[in-house]
C-alpha cells in the first residue's frame, strides 16, 4: 500500500512524469496509471488463511520438530 502513496506523491507533489516514476520503480507505466486512478486503495479481500498443501501432514512434522529438538 505504501506503493501507491508513493507513487501519488511523486506525481501530484513532486510532480514527476508517469514514465520516470515507472522507470525509478521498476513498474510498468500502465501499473502506474492504475496507482494514480485507483479512488480507494486496494484492501485485501482474504478473511483466513487458507490451509497449505502440507495441512494435512503438519501434526506429523510437528511431531518430528519436538523430537529433533529432545535430540540436541
Amino acid at each position: 500500500m505504501e506503493f501507491i502513496a508513493d507513487i501519488r506523491r511523486r506525481h501530484l507533489v513532486d510532480g514527476e512524469s508517469i514514465r520516470a516514476i515507472a522507470r525509478e520503480l521498476q513498474r510498468s507505466r500502465p501499473a502506474v496509471r492504475k496507482a494514480l486512478t485507483a479512488l480507494t486503495d486496494p484492501v485485501d479481500q482474504r478473511q483466513h488463511q487458507p490451509v497449505p498443501k502440507l495441512g494435512e501432514y503438519q501434526a506429523q512434522l510437528e511431531q518430528w520438530l519436538e523430537i529433533e529438538s529432545c535430540l540436541t
